[in-house]
């Protein structure tokens, strides 16, 4: 497993704000600033600070990719070489965060100086941040290999075979259930609360099909919770901190991602565009206030604005949306009444996202019109945010929109990198690859 890179990786701000997990953790401060270095691994341009987030988008329909970069010309081509660097790379990241959680995990329950409700808090935190680690693994590579034990020297490397999916995603409830049961309110959206715990719960259940549970999640945040829908859209991503976002990616001055640049033409580099289907898709509707705080022509290149900082690349990254908890609340309902009926707490959740996008509500759309709506909805509201190619799975519509056709429908997971089946002869190769 290639978990070292992030181990060695120096953070950024020492020695007030993360610590080296090769130093000690002797005490409580020392445990809270190696728990930062686990969110700070979100931070990598591999994971949440560019490529695997923009993926979730250019391997779906909202993203094109402008640029000479094969690793993303191959996502942008669903053409994925099992030796793509970047994908590989992005696997290595991802397993840095898991790595980096089960350490502070471990030194939690040595330290025998700090206080039961220390302990509880810190590994709630590592418990949530896991949980959404292995998520974004599983819904890209399908089964991977469950490592719940650290690895900080040469003799704990663990060669593991690839868990399946149903075993991933039971993995990932139970982590996020024990998160949710010991974390009380965050005191920021850059850190996990029970609310987060709640909400990723609600996205996995959806996600998975477990459509009871989903709803009973979204509710429990809708009704349970200070989080509230910002009156003005673009301002969820120039003012940090807000009431929508449940919980961000936090990156300064000092923490740099590479997105601002990555969609701004008058900058050098590898560029990420809204695609024509998506910018014509938010234009639809003269009154629809996403369109103006998503995108802009810049030339010809339709800009993605979410993330427009390029003096700084220091935009903060919202992965949970108080929106998201109204339309998954309306998806699990939907698919669990009569297709044909009308559901008023559906059309009610609907009309919510809408009328704050400018546009009319809904009231008597049929479950089946509900879904298709809730669908564009998702589309129209997180385009940039790394939730398109998981809903276009979940709905059964990769072949659809993607143009995956029967033989190609091995695309809807990633390969599995080739770097890592040679060093690890016990992993086994996504079928079609």
């Amino acid at each position: 497993m290639a978990t070292f890179s992030g181990c060695e990786k120096v953070l950024e701000v020492e020695p007030t704000t993360a610590i080296e997990f090769g130093e000690a953790i002797t005490n409580y401060t020392t445990l809270e600033r190696a728990s930062l270095g686990a969110y700070s691994a979100f931070q990598d341009d591999d994971y949440y600070g560019l490529s695997y987030l923009l993926y979730q988008d250019l391997y779906a329909d909202n993203l094109t990719f402008s640029g000479t970069y094969s690793t993303h010309r191959e996502v942008a081509n669903h053409a994925i070489n099992t030796s793509n660097l970047q994908i590989a790379n992005t696997w290595a990241a991802i397993y840095t965060v898991v790595n980096r959680t089960n350490i502070v995990m471990r030194e939690a329950d040595r330290l025998t100086n700090i206080t039961d409700e220390e302990r509880s808090n810190i590994k709630a935190q590592m418990y949530f941040l896991r949980g959404l680690a292995y998520f974004d693994l599983v819904k890209v590579f399908g089964g991977v290999p469950l490592i719940q034990t650290p690895t900080t020297e040469i003799p704990e490397i663990q060669y593991t075979a690839r868990a399946t999916e149903t075993q991933v995603y039971d993995a990932i409830i139970a982590d996020l259930t024990a998160a949710e049961e010991n974390l009380g309110d965050a005191s920021a959206n850059t850190l996990a609360g029970k609310a987060a715990a709640s909400a990723l719960l609600a996205r996995v259940y959806l996600q998975r099909g477990n459509y009871a549970q989903a709803e009973a999640k979204a509710t429990e945040v809708l009704e349970n919770s200070n989080y509230s829908l910002v009156d003005n859209f673009g301002t969820i991503f120039t003012n940090e901190g807000n009431s929508e976002v449940i919980f961000a990616i936090d990156f300064t001055l000092n923490d740099q991602n590479g997105l601002g640049s990555a969609s701004d033409p008058t900058t050098t580099g590898q560029r990420f565009y809204l695609s024509a289907g998506a910018y014509n898709a938010l234009s639809a509707s003269a009154n629809d206030e996403r369109f103006a705080a998503t995108t802009v022509l810049v030339g010809s290149r339709r800009r993605l604005l979410k993330y427009n900082d390029v003096v700084n690349n220091s935009n903060n990254v919202p992965v949970i949306r108080l929106a998201e908890m109204y339309l998954i609340q309306a998806e699990a309902r939907a698919r669990q009444g009569a297709a044909t009926a009308s559901d008023m707490q559906v059309n009610s959740d609907i009309s919510a996202i809408r009328e704050r996008a400018g546009l009319s509500p809904v009231t008597s759309l049929t479950n089946t019109e509900a879904l298709t709506e809730i669908l564009n909805q998702r589309r129209l509201e997180f385009i940039g945010e790394g939730l398109r190619f998981m809903d276009l799975k979940r709905f059964n519509l990769t072949g659809t929109v993607l143009g995956f056709a029967d033989e190609d429908a091995y695309k809807n997971l990633w390969p599995i990198p080739l770097q890592q089946i040679e060093v690890n002869n016990t992993l086994v190769q996504n079928p079609g690859y």
